[in-house]
């Protein structure tokens, strides 16, 4: 759970599972970029098919329990939606970008914690993920 977001990053419930479920299921099936879903597209798909209603934030949880317990292993995401990895470039790619985004807002909390200015920003200064 994440101090100040509690609502969105608590552990999920037996209740959840069906659900988690339904979205490994569906999201197995999307492999490649080019069959990226978005969250709005799996939420709507899963109310009308399965009366299953969802929130952005509840998704985004699920995709993350999803994600750490490895149930759809390669799960990639991007401006397109989420997707399987076709390959090993597509997956390293993906990677590639998580952890630009983590060093990212370690750089961010870096600044705000020490001053830093962060207009003189050294990527070679962030620690490596």
């Amino acid at each position: 759970m994440i101090k100040g977001f509690e609502e969105y990053t608590v552990e999920i419930s037996k209740e959840d599972f069906p659900k988690v479920n339904r979205i490994v299921f569906g999201l197995s099936h999307k492999i490649g970029k080019v069959n990226a879903v978005t969250n709005s597209y799996m939420r709507k798909a899963l109310a009308t098919n399965f009366s299953m209603n969802i929130g952005d934030a509840e998704m985004r949880k699920l995709i993350q329990y999803i994600r750490q317990n490895n149930l759809v292993p390669r799960l990639c995401s991007n401006s397109s939606g989420y997707y399987v990895a076709a390959d090993d470039a597509e997956w390293l790619e993906w990677t590639e970008s998580y952890r630009s985004r983590i060093n990212s807002m370690i750089y961010t909390i870096k600044c705000s914690i020490q001053g830093e200015n962060v207009l003189n920003f050294d990527p070679n200064s962030i620690h490596k993920i």
